[in-house]
């Protein structure tokens, strides 16, 4: 009986914190509240959405335990009557009874989305994240471990965000059936919790790249030959598509390519040529010329407007209907055709204005008409992808699985790094090399390109930790200022994006250097009330991260 008063209070007290919540909003929401006020109000709000994470999962867990999914159609009548104000006496009359019969609902799912109004599988996802976390109830009724007993122990702190658990959880229980056996699936936790622990702003990141590594571990090379590729798509909405699978040593390149296309320092000289070439190469459609011919359409069954031969394809010209041979043509040979007469180029915008999904398609196409018959093209040369591979000379020395990584993050197995390897245009980034000389003391002032090498190398990217700025955009900083006697050396060094430079230099956040280890940025206490240095690991495999 005890108990059952004391489950009362308890949810009275939910229910009285919806009508605290929902008056406190309406107070501070039609108020111009001081800007520290708003900010404790975004603060107080985000702690909300935290717990009624928690909440949520524990709800549906005690909504499967306790087969509510039967209750009789008075006792859910009697929980909407009592709403959000109950009085003692509706809350009293709460335990409820279960059918004998056919029930409303059918499970505790159906009930979260035919009565709760939640979809049918965000209600799978909660039900599921309580059997990870709290506890798996079996057909019968009885109630087993979870499923994640790690993950579960970092759920239970109430100090803690529950939402980093809960998608490790979920990323791990969707991963489960392709994992080699328990012991992989215990060690894939161990890791998922080390990560949210220490790495908060990198941990999903991370996980999805173990979990990525585990998967492909498990497959044979011919599967993955078998898969890689270029597919084309079809036609949707005036758009050719194409689906590109490669190999994590191929996709380098194109992050290279991504990561130069987005640096305006990389390709300045080249800016107008770029705007010239999306100028050229990305026509829009104007009002088309008078005709008799049926418009180009979507639809099915509609006519639509023949493509461009290639060169190629002129060859065939004469059984193909609305093009001819003419003689300009004849004596172009190695030139594309022009585009029909009722497409116009668009109006002038610059390069930076663009998406950038459409300026790493624009790079991308530069480069392949680099390589067109002739070398005529204004594109060519715009951009040159660079590839960089970070490699851990004594974990290769020792046979290891995993010991190399590519400047963009993406982890090489020992066969793709050999192959990169074997490539022309790698740049081997080592620390201390032998006739490298990494420190110059004050002779001068900024860092030349050997030693920016080097700190790409160790920081891979700014070092602001959860910061997504690679090497290539990021600035050389001193630890010592400069004008207070400050050397120019790679232990004395970070990279900064320009953003957190400018607010390293504000005094925004500091750096540190502790005995043997490399710098690292120490954040405001509002920030990291623990106060610990740390370093951003964005850029880092997750087994380097592990390792550190």
């Amino acid at each position: 009986m005890e108990e059952l008063t004391s489950n009362h209070a308890a949810l009275g007290a939910m229910a009285q914190a919806i009508t605290t919540l929902d008056a406190a909003c309406a107070q501070l929401s039609s108020q111009e509240l001081p800007a520290g006020q708003a900010a404790y109000f975004a603060w107080l709000a985000e702690r909300t959405a935290q717990t009624l994470s928690r909440l949520q999962i524990h709800a549906a867990d005690a909504v499967q335990r306790s087969g509510s999914h039967q209750l009789d159609t008075e006792s859910l009548d009697a929980i909407a009557d009592a709403g959000a104000a109950p009085t003692d006496e509706q809350l009293a009359a709460l335990h409820g009874t279960c059918s004998l019969g056919r029930s409303s609902f059918k499970d505790a799912a159906d009930l979260h989305s035919g009565w709760l109004g939640i979809a049918h599988g965000a209600a799978l996802s909660r039900l599921a994240a309580a059997g990870s976390l709290i506890a798996k109830v079996t057909e019968a009724g009885e109630r087993t471990t979870p499923d994640c007993p790690q993950l579960a122990a970092h759920f239970a702190n109430r100090n803690v965000d529950p939402r980093p658990a809960i998608g490790a959880a979920r990323a791990i229980r969707n991963a489960e059936a392709d994992l080699p056996g328990p012991q992989a699936r215990a060690q894939l936790e161990a890791q998922a919790v080390k990560l949210i622990t220490q790495e908060p702003a990198s941990a999903a990141k991370h996980l999805s790249g173990l979990i990525t590594e585990q998967l492909q571990a498990q497959r044979p090379p011919e599967a993955l030959f078998a898969e890689a590729g270029l597919f084309p798509r079809g036609t949707k909405g005036g758009l050719v598509i194409y689906q590109l699978k490669v190999f994590p040593h191929d996709a380098e390149l194109i992050e290279s390519l991504r990561a130069k296309i987005d640096n305006p320092n990389t390709i300045a000289g080249n800016r107008e040529q770029l705007n010239e070439l999306v100028h050229a190469s990305y026509p829009n459609h104007a009002e088309p010329a008078a005709s008799d011919e049926p418009a180009a359409s979507d639809e099915p069954g509609t006519p639509v407007a023949p493509m461009p031969p290639t060169p190629k394809e002129w060859d065939d010209a004469p059984s193909m209907p609305g093009w001819a041979r003419t003689p300009a043509a004849e004596a172009t040979e190695a030139e594309p055709p022009k585009p029909p007469s009722n497409l116009a180029p668009p109006p002038e915008q610059p390069f930076e204005d663009l998406s950038p999904a459409l300026r790493h398609l624009t790079g991308l196409l530069a480069v392949l008409r680099a390589n067109r018959v002739g070398g005529k093209n204004p594109g060519a040369g715009l951009i040159a992808p660079q590839v960089i591979v970070h490699l851990n000379y004594e974990k290769m020395l020792a046979g290891a699985a995993s010991f190399a990584s590519t400047e963009n993050g993406l982890p090489l197995t020992a066969a793709e790094a050999r192959t990169l390897m074997c490539n022309a245009g790698i740049y081997p980034a080592v620390l201390d090399g032998k006739g490298q000389p990494l420190d110059i003391g004050r002779s001068k002032r900024l860092f030349p390109p050997h030693m920016k090498r080097a700190l790409a190398a160790r920081d891979r990217g700014c070092l602001y930790p959860g910061c997504r700025m690679p090497a290539s955009r990021c600035e050389a900083d001193h630890v010592d200022p400069w004008e207070e006697g400050g050397q120019t050396r790679v232990d004395r060094g970070v990279l900064l994006c320009p953003m957190h430079h400018h607010a390293r230099h504000a005094g925004l956040f500091s750096l540190v250097v502790a005995e043997g280890k490399p710098p690292a940025v120490l954040l405001p206490k509002f920030l990291d009330p623990d106060q610990q240095p740390r370093r951003n690991t964005y850029w880092f495999s997750a087994a380097e991260v592990l390792a550190a």
